[in-house]
C-alpha cells in the first residue's frame, strides 16, 4: 500500500495542482440481543474513519481514499482498507486510471446482482456491505452519450468476512475462519493472490434511461464455497474462477423510477486437486420507486424491489444467496430541513421459504454544520429449517440497535 502511494505522487506533474480533503471520524455502537453463547460479542463500541484527498491538474487526476475501523468490545472487526488509491488521466474523450477504485454497478436499496466486481466487508449490512478497493487499470473511451470501458485486474482482493466472535458470522460456533483457496483456469490453487482478470462495460443514456452491458471473467467473490475441516474446527472460503454476463437499465418517467439488474454465471469446471465446483445461474433483480413531495415540503419515496435466482432447484438457491426469491417493501422520507433530516424504514420477506423477514429502520440527521448522528434498529426473524441452516437462517435473531455519532472535517 506505502508503495502504491508514493508511486502516485511521484507520478504528479512537476507544476502543483490543486488538492482538495476532507474526512470523518464516527463513534459506532451496536447492541444485539444476547444469544446466551459465551464465544460472542454481543455489543460493540468502535471507532471508525476515513480520510479522502484529490488532486487536479490539467488532464492528471489522483483520488486517495480509505477508512479503519476498531472495536473495543471485538478485535475481530478492526480492518483498515482502501477504497480508491488511483492516478487518472482524462483527455480527447479518453480516460484510463491506475489503482485502486471502488466502482457502483447498481441503484437498487438491497439487491445487486451486476455490481460484482469489489469485494466487501461483510461484517456490516447483509443486505449492502461495505465495499472494498479493487487494484485495477481501467481505460475508457467516450462514445455518444456513454462509453466503452476496459478493465485489467492484476490481484485477487479478499472479501472481509465476519469474525467467529462476530454476531454476523455464518461459521459454526467455535469455528475459526483460515486464508481462502483460489482457485484459477486450470483447477490448480494458487500460490499468491495474484492473476489476470478481467472484463468491460458499455454504457449509454438514451432519453430518460440509463443502459449498460457488461462481461467479466474473474474469480468470484459473491458466492464462494466452503470446505469445513471438523477436526481442527476451521472453514476454508474457496474462490471460484467465473465468467459473469449481465445488463442494468434505469429508467425515470416522472415521478417514478425504474430498474432492472441482471448477471448470468458461468463457473469454470474444477478438474485440479479440488473437485468443488459451484453452481452456474441467473441472478435478476427490479425495482420501482415512486416520489412525491409533501405539503410540508419533504421528499417522499416508495420503494418496491425483487430478486430471483434463476435456473436452478429451491435447495440450490437458498444456498447461494440469503435473497434468493425476496421482496423488499420500503419508504424513505427526506425531511428537506436545515438540520438535513432523513428516515429509511424497509422489510424484506422471503416469498418461497417461510417465515424469513429482515426488517430495518435508519435515521438519521445533522446536529451541526460538522456532527451527525445516525441511529436504527435492524430485525431479522430466519429460524432454521434443517440441522444445517442457510442464508439469512445463519443471523436468525441477531437483532440489534446502533447510534453512531460522527464528526466530519
Amino acid at each position: 500500500m506505502k508503495c502504491l502511494l508514493c508511486a502516485l505522487l511521484c507520478a504528479l506533474p512537476a507544476s502543483a495542482g490543486e488538492w482538495k480533503s476532507k474526512g470523518e471520524i464516527t463513534v459506532e455502537t451496536r447492541l444485539f440481543t444476547d444469544d446466551d453463547i459465551d464465544a460472542t460479542v454481543d455489543q460493540a463500541l468502535g471507532l471508525f474513519s476515513r480520510l479522502e484527498a484529490r488532486y487536479k491538474k490539467g488532464p492528471w487526476r489522483i483520488n486517495l481514499r480509505g477508512f479503519a475501523r476498531t472495536d473495543h468490545e471485538d478485535d475481530t472487526r478492526d480492518l483498515a482498507a482502501l477504497e480508491e488509491a488511483y492516478l487518472g488521466y482524462r483527455k480527447s474523450g479518453w480516460e484510463l486510471r491506475l489503482g485502486f477504485q471502488m466502482l457502483n454497478w447498481t441503484a437498487t436499496e438491497a439487491f445487486h446482482p451486476a455490481d460484482i466486481i469489489n469485494s466487501r466487508n461483510l461484517d456490516s449490512n447483509i443486505e449492502n456491505p461495505e465495499k472494498l478497493g479493487e487494484l485495477m487499470l481501467s481505460v475508457r473511451r467516450r462514445l455518444g452519450q456513454g462509453g466503452l470501458t476496459l478493465y485489467y485486474l492484476p490481484r485477487y482482493e479478499e472479501p472481509n468476512l465476519p469474525g467467529p466472535s462476530s454476531r454476523l458470522s455464518f461459521a459454526p460456533t467455535g469455528f475459526t475462519i483460515t486464508d481462502p483457496i483460489w482457485l484459477e483456469d486450470d483447477g490448480e490453487q494458487a500460490d499468491d493472490s495474484y492473476g489476470n482478470q478481467w472484463g468491460l462495460r458499455f454504457n449509454q443514456t438514451i432519453g430518460d434511461a440509463d443502459i449498460s452491458v457488461f462481461y467479466l471473467d474473474h474469480l468470484d467473490r459473491q458466492q464462494p464455497r466452503f470446505l469445513a475441516d471438523e477436526v481442527n474446527a476451521t472453514i476454508t472460503p474457496v474462490y471460484l474462477r467465473v465468467e459473469n454476463l449481465g445488463i442494468t437499465w434505469l429508467h425515470i418517467l416522472g415521478d417514478w423510477v425504474l430498474k432492472l439488474e441482471a448477471a448470468h454465471k458461468d463457473f469454470q469446471d474444477q478438474t485440479g486437486p479440488f473437485p468443488i465446483d459451484q453452481i452456474d445461474h441467473t441472478q435478476a433483480a427490479f425495482g420501482i420507486d415512486y416520489g412525491w413531495t409533501t405539503r410540508s415540503g419533504g421528499d417522499a419515496t416508495l420503494l418496491l424491489e425483487g430478486q430471483a435466482i434463476l435456473n436452478t432447484t429451491e435447495a440450490e438457491r437458498a444456498g447461494l444467496s440469503p435473497f434468493q426469491r425476496d421482496l423488499l417493501f420500503g419508504m424513505r422520507y427526506a425531511f428537506n430541513d436545515v438540520m438535513s433530516r432523513e428516515l429509511l424504514i424497509t422489510l424484506i420477506t422471503d416469498t418461497e421459504r417461510d417465515q424469513e423477514i429482515l426488517f430495518n429502520l435508519d435515521y438519521q440527521q445533522r446536529l451541526t454544520d460538522t456532527w451527525q448522528v445516525r441511529a436504527g434498529v435492524r430485525w431479522i426473524d430466519a429460524p432454521p429449517k434443517d440441522v444445517q441452516p442457510v442464508g439469512l437462517e445463519f443471523l436468525d435473531e441477531a437483532n440489534q440497535v446502533f447510534v453512531n455519532l460522527s464528526r466530519f472535517f
